[in-house]
């Protein structure tokens, strides 16, 4: 019976590993599966060694203080790749870690296939030739990511975004609206401050008084925040003007004219929904003075890096202002035609991420190693 060890260290890489582990077992049902992860990847069959709810750090403290826990974590994963010779190793994300398990396994000549690799593309692009090096292969979600990896020699395989699977709604911009009990005939604007506790500190503040300003000159404006699953509600300043939805995330995009969304995963699922989109991105000083001196990108926003131009706004660090955000807000929802040519451009991001199944098509590359 072959085996293999899945390895995803946060919640993201949990549901995309978890969605590989389906395909491996839908394809090769005898398969057995063992690695780090979360509670999808064991709900997919995937038995764990670890799993990942302490794995999630934010802030230098955290990560100096989780550092050792890390380690040991690491040091058994190795000692189990040595003992138990999987079949293929699948690393997911978390580059950090996955690097050094990537570098192991490569040294003991077993399969590894790297599904959401490092973003070497944006900074450290040496990365990318140590990639080459240590894997079998690449599992690339962007086509520009495909190229950067191919250029540095690895065996590379475009296998589409996994977001087309399910960033998605079934209900039309009316049914949406309905369904959240919205009005369908005045304008909705969409609120999204991030996932994280510090991204919402850093962005809501600016997007509620900005919202606040479009309602004085659009007075019929609805607002809406499909809250992140990792934000308690309570922890938001009470804004009696917003309509705070859960668990329909998909659907508050289809409702909304336009979103005022962090930059992040997010914005790449609006795009999928075409959905019309400010972006907004905000660090901390030092981590702002770091980004500007390593990360090597015009844009931060994943539909403007994909598109090779910029498509959708962007206020960046002092840019995230209630003046100009209000500005720019209004300059959109006051001109339909400007949102229209948004959505032309996101259709087009949209077909560059490629077609649905990206999942199956990293299940059937890892089982070509397996059963080679």
């Amino acid at each position: 019976m072959p085996a293999i060890l899945i390895v995803a260290g946060e919640p993201s890489g949990d549901l995309q590993a978890s969605r590989v582990a389906t395909q491996l077992k839908t394809l090769r049902p005898d398969i057995e599966l063992f690695g780090m992860g979360g509670d999808r990847m064991e709900a997919a069959g995937v038995s764990l060694v670890y799993h990942i709810r302490d794995s999630a750090v934010m802030g230098i403290g955290e990560v100096l203080s989780a550092i050792p826990a890390f380690l040991k974590k690491q040091r058994y994963l190795k000692r189990l790749i040595r003992e138990k010779r999987p079949d293929a190793v699948v690393l997911v994300d978390f580059a950090e870690f996955n690097m050094g398990l990537a570098a192991y396994a490569q040294r003991l000549k077993i399969p590894i296939v790297y599904y959401i690799p490092p973003k070497a593309w944006a900074w450290r692009g040496y990365r990318a030739k140590k990639i080459a090096k240590r894997t079998s292969a690449v599992a690339s979600i962007f086509p520009f990511e495909t190229d950067f990896y191919r250029r540095a020699g690895a065996h590379v395989r475009f296998v589409g975004h996994p977001l087309l699977d399910y960033a998605n709604s079934d209900l039309g911009v009316s049914e949406a609206r309905e369904k959240l009990e919205l009005a369908t005939d005045a304008p909705v604007l969409g609120l999204m401050p991030g996932s994280r506790r510090r991204e919402v500190e850093a962005l809501y503040p600016a997007m509620m008084d900005a919202a606040e300003r479009v309602r004085r000159i659009l007075p019929d404006c609805q607002l809406i925040l499909p809250l992140a699953p990792s934000i308690p509600p309570e922890t938001l300043p009470k804004a009696p003007t917003v309509q705070i939805v859960k668990d329909a995330t998909y659907d508050a995009m289809r409702a909304s004219d336009l979103i005022l969304v962090a930059s992040g995963t997010a914005t790449l699922e609006a795009a999928c929904l075409l959905t019309p989109m400010v972006v907004l991105y905000r660090l901390s000083r030092l981590s702002w003075w770091t980004a500007q001196r390593f990360v090597k990108l015009d844009s931060s926003a994943l539909p403007n890096i994909v598109a090779g131009r910029r498509i959708v706004p962007e206020l960046l660090q002092d840019e995230v202002e209630v003046e100009r955000l209000t500005s720019v807000a209004l300059g959109l929802l006051q001109d339909p035609e400007k949102r229209k040519a948004q959505q032309v451009a996101l259709c087009k991001v949209r077909e560059q991420l490629g077609g649905s199944g990206a999942a199956e098509r990293t299940a059937e590359l890892v089982l070509g190693y397996v059963e080679s």
